[in-house]
């Protein structure tokens, strides 16, 4: 399962981050064109107007900020996010997403002053413009605003209005602000956020070997996607697949998807070995054009299917042309996809891989479950 692919079969679940802010250090904030020394403790009420519409609450302590809604909450601080949404017992958890900040700073948008200044609560506040960075032809867009006050403080965020402001109603907006102590641990991520046996992706019985439609299998891939060359490990424990691609630069990804309920895992780490994100989702219902087509019994509009040999075997060739990536998948009888090739799109990345070595064998549900560092607080740079 390739990003495109995990990202929509997520999307529906998805914790809903608030507006990023510019980077800023532990306690500290940009505003009137220097860095404020320390950003008070708070507690807060922000209302988005959509869409989705509602409240969340806020809390702040040492530069980082916890926002609670009903079911999903995330935790922000310097260079990195996690958020997760509760499952409906209360008892675990749907959904988790971790990301570490990697990306060069000249990569994000630019948090710039203007001296235009605006009222919310009570409290006079800043504007800033977001500016995205240069595109190739030096071309710089703006069109989201912040408004911080003097201790750097976000009461707004929206669309850039013709007078200089945000234009009405904000994306959200502050509707209660406190400044009072909050404890540390108010704000920091609960430690059974990292125990991936709290989350009902991984919590759902695995079936009966005589309810298993497809057989266990272990297999090397070689292949490459863009430029970059690498050899793919995949196992499955059925419904479980497991799917390790390491790159000759380093690069490390890990996707776990349970073929009968879609719940799912991702794990990416950068070409020098830091963890850069982590997500998990638990059973999902996908519509017919979310998955692959791989696996149709029928042709589809914009579905090719053929019959072919590959490495001695029989199998489906099925070409999905549904959306502007292609992506062509040679599957064996028995539920293996023996070769699959991506192209085109926005960014066209051609991606391609062919087993070189095939066992039918029974694998472990060890063998297909997360390695336990990945959940590792401190890998994830999370001291607190």
């Amino acid at each position: 399962m390739k990003r495109r692919e995990f990202m929509a079969l997520v999307g529906a679940s998805a914790v809903a981050w608030p507006a990023s802010a510019p980077a800023q250090q532990p306690g500290k904030s940009q505003d009137e064109g220097h860095v404020v020394s320390y950003v008070p403790d708070y507690v807060a009420t922000r209302e988005h107007s959509g869409p989705p519409t509602g409240q969340v609450n806020l809390r702040h302590h040492g530069g980082w900020l916890r926002v609670d809604g009903q079911r999903s909450s995330s935790f922000e601080g310097p260079g990195r996010q996690v958020g997760f949404t509760r499952a409906l017992d209360g008892h675990r958890y749907d959904s988790l997403d971790i990301r570490q900040e990697i990306v060069p700073s000249w990569t994000r948008p630019e948090s710039v002053k203007t001296g235009k200044l605006e009222t919310y609560l009570g409290e006079t506040c800043t504007i800033f413009d977001l500016v995205s960075p240069a595109d190739p032809i030096g071309r710089r867009g703006m069109f989201l605003r912040d408004c911080i006050t003097h201790d750097g403080i976000r009461m707004a965020h929206g669309w850039a209005a013709e007078d200089g402001g945000i234009m009405q109603p904000p994306q959200w907006r502050l509707t209660s602000l406190t400044r009072t102590a909050v404890p540390e641990e108010e704000t920091s991520p609960p430690a059974e956020l990292f125990d991936w046996r709290n989350f009902t992706a991984f919590a759902a019985p695995t079936p009966s070997s005589e309810a298993a439609t497809e057989p266990d299998f272990v297999a090397i891939m070689d292949g490459r996607y863009a430029s970059s060359a690498g050899v793919r490990y995949r196992k499955r424990h059925f419904p479980w697949l497991r799917t390790d691609t390491k790159f000759a630069n380093g690069a490390w990804i890990i996707e776990i998807v349970n073929e009968r309920n879609h719940a799912a895992l991702r794990f990416d780490a950068t070409a020098r070995g830091a963890f850069e994100s982590l997500s998990s989702r638990g059973p999902q219902i996908l519509t017919q054009d979310s998955g692959s087509a791989a696996g149709s019994v029928a042709e589809q509009k914009g579905v090719i299917v053929k019959l072919g040999t590959l490495l001695g075997q029989e199998c489906k060739i099925t070409t999905d042309m549904r959306s502007e990536r292609i992506r062509t998948e040679w599957r064996t009888a028995d539920g293996i996809v023996l070769k699959e090739e991506e192209a085109g799109g926005r960014a066209y990345n051609p991606e391609d891989w062919t087993v070189v070595e095939l066992q039918r064998r029974p694998v472990e549900l060890s063998e297909v479950m997360p390695p336990a560092d990945i959940f590792e607080r401190a890998r994830w740079g999370l001291s607190r």
